[in-house]
């Protein structure tokens, strides 16, 4: 009962602060899309990538390992720090040059300003790395929280006025620009990390198994994920990777901002039971069946709201996402159960088998992307074999994990999903009969808001129905405030 409170408490405070910055994230989103071009998205979406691979790097696996860790003191903080200048010094060096070569590739040199400039960004990124892991290790959600909203707010202000002022994409460079700045110097003065005199390795040579295989982990999963954006925009161009980023972020709006209110919370909270398996397995279902009942209602609403999803939020010149956001919002459930693996992996101490895993995972999604860009080179049949490859890796990742890390049943798993199947088909059918009705008025940007509040009330009817005993004590204290009254 103890852990179920910390991680109650913890993700109820993520969750205020994340779903702050959803909203805050969409409206920016919102403005940009109305004042940049996909062609414009397109552009810094490339150089986003390479920059998310140096961010890997970086952190060379020692954010989770200086979570894992339950012996560390300040003076093993202040030396990783220190390892961490040079590094990150270096990685943004590396990554102004290789400005160059992402120009080459793509044959426009308008990629090297901008990389050149997205090289500050690198640096402080890179510095972040153990302020910020110090602040999640002792359970600082609350402040993690604060930092992450209110620099999103400031960062984001500034890109829409950028924009207003025909900066471009530099409007959306800038912004990444400040947000790595300000992060770093919050994270740094809150984490209450003081920089000790002389340096020694022991500490990280006491991370230093779990940090490599994690890294190798991170490696891996970032060529996988990324590798569609690689090809996309030099084989089908930067229009084409516009569009397809707006249905690949849309998309990951729920799995990243619904998964990531617990995820955070998982791993400082059960690190302390790496030696109790069945502990973890016990109170990972749990965690998995909350993020199975949101998810699959999520995925089919997704799936018969994305016209309105589109337009409300992009506006009609990005028609051409609605059909790439439906095939890829079948997977949003996958992906937000998988997702939270990793913290399982890393809290039973088995990064080296969360990097086995993640070998398997990231040759699937590898042959899948090169079939879609490369063969039938299309966007839509990019998603298609994309969202077949989250379901193979579905059933790799958590044998690996259930099977032979907690070594419980993963049948356990599929029964607890199984349940679901009821609720899902009532809410299809309910949808299609909506879908009937509607048809003929919705039109008009004020009929498809009510057309998306509609879908939502009835996903938020059928899964309360279906899930009344996790919602009745609320409701009975509900009725037990009210009669005080």
């Amino acid at each position: 009962m103890k852990v179920q409170q910390e991680i109650k408490r913890g993700a109820i405070i993520v969750f205020i602060t994340k779903y702050s910055g959803i909203l805050l994230g969409l409206v920016v989103n919102s403005v940009l899309a109305r004042l940049l071009s996909p062609a414009e998205f397109g552009i810094v979406g490339i150089v986003t990538v390479f920059i998310t691979f140096f961010n890997i790097l970086s952190d060379i696996g020692l954010g989770s390992a200086i979570v894992q860790k339950q012996d560390f003191g300040n003076k093993d903080f202040s030396d990783i720090f220190k390892i961490s200048v040079p590094i990150s010094v270096v990685l943004a060096v590396a990554f102004a040059l290789l400005s160059y070569g992402i120009a080459a590739f793509y044959g426009d040199k308008i990629y090297v300003p901008i990389s050149q400039l997205l090289a500050i960004q690198v640096f402080f990124s890179a510095l972040s790395i153990v302020p910020k892991n110090m602040l999640i290790k002792a359970q600082a959600f609350k402040t993690i929280g604060f930092i992450d909203v209110g620099c999103a707010f400031l960062t984001g202000l500034l890109a829409v006025v950028l924009a207003y002022q025909h900066f471009s994409f530099y409007s959306i460079v800038w912004r990444s620009i400040a947000y790595s700045v300000l992060v770093f110097a919050l994270y740094f003065a809150n984490s209450g990390l003081k920089i000790q005199s002389g340096i020694s390795f022991s500490g990280i040579r006491g991370i230093a198994k779990y940090s490599s295989y994690q890294f190798a982990f991170n490696c891996v999963n970032y060529f996988s994920r990324n590798l569609d954006n690689i090809l996309v925009g030099k084989f089908i161009g930067n229009a084409g990777l516009g569009l397809y980023n707006q249905a690949y972020q849309l998309m990951m709006y729920p799995v990243s901002n619904l998964t990531h209110v617990i995820t955070p919370v998982i791993h400082p909270i059960l690190a302390k039971y790496q030696n109790n398996k069945t502990v973890i397995f016990q109170e990972y279902i749990k965690i998995v069946k909350i993020l199975a009942i949101l998810g699959l209602p999520i995925s089919v609403f997704v799936y018969f709201s994305s016209p309105e999803i589109i337009h409300i939020f992009l506006g009609e010149k990005w028609t051409e996402v609605v059909p790439i956001l439906r095939i890829l919002s079948i997977s949003i459930w996958i992906q937000m159960i998988m997702s939270s693996s990793g913290s399982i992996y890393q809290a039973a101490g088995r990064t080296d088998l969360l990097f086995t895993a993640g070998l398997l995972c990231g040759a699937i999604m590898i042959v899948s992307i090169l079939f879609g860009v490369l063969y039938f080179k299309s966007l839509e049949q990019t998603a298609v074999l994309l969202v077949v490859a989250f379901y193979l890796n579905f059933a790799v990742v958590f044998y690996v994990l259930i099977n032979t890390v907690l070594q419980q049943s993963v049948f356990e798993l599929y029964a607890l999903l199984a349940r679901q199947i009821p609720s899902l088909v009532v809410l299809i059918l309910a949808y299609l009969t909506e879908a009937n009705f509607s048809k003929d008025w919705t039109t008009g940007p004020s009929m498809l808001i009510i057309s998306l509040g509609i879908k939502l009330c009835i996903m938020g009817m059928v899964t309360a129905i279906f899930n009344f005993p996790l919602i009745e004590p609320y409701v009975k204290k509900l009725g037990t405030l009210k009669s005080k009254s």
